[in-house]
């Protein structure tokens, strides 16, 4: 079964962090209030290649841990990313990788109404995971 997975660019948690949507310990980012919790591993999005030099390596759209690119041999600096004859511009940000909930809000039950998971059983589809939809009332949330 894939683990759950999420890019979060260095603005979005600085913004997220200053809006006191989530706490960082460590390398451990916690959604409040629900208490999802994500393992952080520094990360760029590829953007694009840049220097008119193809994609052999397929990186434009992906995402992929710096210590990956170091292992494929590119090299890193501030938004971009030099591997081999390419040139690629890059967003810096983090990997969360899910840890499941908070134990210490374990007890707590997310919202009782949730409009979207009463959508997709009206229609018969199958509700999604409860920790998908702890992530999704996270990101769609107006703060």
């Amino acid at each position: 079964m894939a683990q759950n997975a999420m890019f979060v660019s260095q603005e979005t948690l600085d913004r997220w962090l200053t809006d006191e949507r989530v706490t960082v310990e460590g390398e451990v980012m916690t959604l409040l209030p629900e208490g999802q919790r994500f393992e952080l591993t520094s990360a760029v999005h590829f953007l694009a290649e840049v220097a008119d030099g193809g994609d052999e390596t397929a990186l434009v759209g992906r995402v992929k841990a710096l210590d990956v690119v170091a292992q494929l041999g590119g090299e890193h600096y501030a938004d971009s990313v030099i591997l081999d004859d390419n040139a690629y511009e890059v967003v810096e940000g983090f990997l969360g990788t899910s840890l499941g909930r908070d134990p210490a809000r374990q007890s707590e039950t997310p919202q009782a109404h949730d409009l979207a998971a009463a959508t997709r059983l009206a229609v018969g589809e199958r509700p999604a995971s409860a920790e998908l939809d702890l992530l999704a009332r996270f990101f769609l949330a107006e703060h």
